[in-house]
């Protein structure tokens, strides 16, 4: 996974938590996989497919400063330890990718996980697994907002329990229960859609087909989720702001003003490839909600040529950032 920023932090049973921002250098990629992808060695809840980031994150993990909870953030009750916490106003852009990570003691099993949007409630997806090298779990939230900053509310609880630990699993109707391989980028959608994914990216494709009936009724998979781009002139920093729990404020209202609702969401592969403005815009409006581009141009007064030109342009993007990312996976998996 192509990310522009990481956040990792990992919680004590003695309710000290560390906390480390990281994110890429400019004109460097930075690529992730989670910690149960690659039966190798690590010391954190990411493998860093380059050993010029994974130098950084150990060097920096070890040095970063740990702090001690308040009670209002963590607790223990019946030998349940609870952990709340939530970030507001992390500076964002429209075309990056970003992973917070949260790692559990030793041997401990979570009970609860949840990551929501303080400003409606909704619980985001997420992926909860169990780390056997480190023997913890951890638990990931895939971040993206194009509303120029991103917000989550967390609630973990969990337990020390060394016997059952090699056995425990965490599910709930927001984990992914089936984690799709997030390197192939026709698979970061729902099953059922996947074929009009294949479609988009097939040479010489021209305008997506609507999908059948049939294929809109089946249900969706948990949603593709909210990212962040940390911005900062350095390396390693800590951006935003982490508070207690507390009122949402009012939701921000999105750019498009459009009556119909997406017919798919393809935003993943948009952020993922980096799109201008521009290209961002016209694949919104001809592949998520499949306007024809007479009606793009009229909409944004431009040529109807111009429209395709964009289009074209933001495929070729698209395609060229699904390839890189292979070339980096095939690269990492055999370095010599």
């Amino acid at each position: 996974m192509i990310v522009a920023a990481v956040v990792v932090e990992h919680i004590g049973y003695d309710g000290y938590l560390r906390s480390l921002h990281m994110q890429a250098d400019p004109g460097r990629t930075l690529t992730i996989a989670f910690a149960d992808e690659f039966d190798e060695p690590h010391s954190g809840p990411f493998h860093f497919l380059e050993d010029h980031f994974k130098n950084i994150f150990e060097k920096e993990f070890a040095e970063c400063k740990t702090l001690k909870l308040s009670e209002s953030n963590f607790s223990v009750v019946d030998n349940e330890y609870r952990f709340q916490t939530s970030w507001l106003g992390i500076p964002t852009q429209r075309n990056g990718l970003s992973c917070y990570s949260l790692t559990l003691p030793e041997f401990a099993v979570p009970t609860e996980v949840r990551f929501k949007d303080p400003h409606s409630d909704r619980e985001y997806s997420k992926s909860v697994i169990r780390d056997n090298r480190l023997n913890c779990f951890v638990a990931y939230l895939r971040c993206r907002s194009s509303y120029g900053s991103f917000d989550f509310l967390l609630d973990v609880k969990f337990r020390m329990d060394r016997d059952n630990f090699p056995r425990a699993r965490y599910t709930d109707e927001h984990t992914d229960q089936h984690r799709e391989n997030i390197h192939a980028y026709e698979q970061l959608v729902p099953i059922h859609l996947q074929e009009i994914v294949r479609q988009f990216f097939s040479p010489g494709a021209g305008q997506l087909q609507r999908p059948s009936a049939g294929a809109l009724s089946q249900p969706s998979q948990p949603s593709l989720f909210p990212s962040e781009t940390l911005t900062s002139t350095g390396r390693v920093e800590i951006v935003g702001e982490r508070t207690g729990v507390q009122t949402p404020s009012e939701p921000k209202e999105s750019k498009l003003a459009l009556s119909d609702k997406k017919k798919m969401d393809l935003s993943k592969y948009f952020d993922g490839a980096g799109l201008t403005e521009a290209q961002y815009e016209v694949a919104t409006l001809a592949w998520e909600y499949e306007l024809p581009i007479s009606e793009i141009a009229r909409r944004l007064g431009r040529h109807r040529k111009s429209i395709e030109e964009r289009l074209a342009s933001a495929k070729k993007r698209i395609a060229q950032a699904s390839s890189s990312e292979k070339q980096a996976m095939r690269r990492a998996a055999h370095p010599d």
